[in-house]
């Protein structure tokens, strides 16, 4: 799960010193690229170098930016991140999140609405009973995230297999175990899978 941007000599493995290019990253490839359109090329009335200027900006419905030397508008709600001070940010759910674990599988958490539906009433008085209502509820939940194309995978063993399962000696180990130690021991092998399969960006 190697990639490839460039030539192996412009590319510098990544570890827990490296720092992400801050800006808003528009898409995935620009992440895998570290090529964040700065803040200064965020058109805005607010100062860019303010603590709180990108939390600001993402609160307007549409966000106007210098790109590729043209002016172009794009819906806040379509931005893949960002980075601020060298740290990582992700959207999910229109909220957005610190990536605290990086590598080909990454992981974050966060605060997400589920819906849910009551089940009937058997005992209504009504002829048909009291039909199911829907309601949503905030929940904390888990996410991975695959680096190699910005999939997108709720934390869960089987997931976790599908995602080390290109490495086959790790994959087989992993599903040798029993549902529970698989379960216990998930992030162990997340963490040994990046460490067989180091993550590279461009030196830029």
């Amino acid at each position: 799960m190697n990639f490839s941007f460039a030539q192996k000599d412009s590319l510098v493995q990544y570890t827990i010193d490296f720092k992400f290019n801050d800006g808003l990253f528009l898409n995935f490839n620009q992440v895998k690229n570290n090529q964040a359109v700065p803040f200064k090329n965020i058109i805005s009335n607010e100062n860019y170098l303010s603590d709180n200027f990108i939390d600001k900006v993402l609160d307007n419905t549409d966000i106007n930016v210098f790109y590729n030397g043209n002016k172009i508008s794009i819906k806040s709600k379509a931005i893949w991140g960002y980075a601020k001070n060298g740290i990582l940010y992700i959207q999910a759910q229109d909220n957005f999140f610190r990536i605290p674990s990086i590598g080909s599988i990454s992981f974050f958490v966060a605060k997400v609405e589920v819906e849910y539906q009551t089940q009937m009433d058997p005992w209504s008085t009504s002829y048909y009973g009291m039909p199911g209502q829907t309601y949503t509820s905030s929940e904390i939940k888990r996410f991975l995230i695959d680096f190699s194309d910005g999939s997108l995978y709720e934390y869960s063993t089987s997931n976790i297999s599908k995602l080390i399962s290109t490495d086959l000696k790790l994959s087989d180990e992993f599903m040798n175990l029993k549902r529970r130690q698989r379960k216990q021991k998930a992030f162990i092998y997340i963490r040994r899978f990046n460490e067989n399969n180091p993550l590279y960006f461009p030196n830029n």
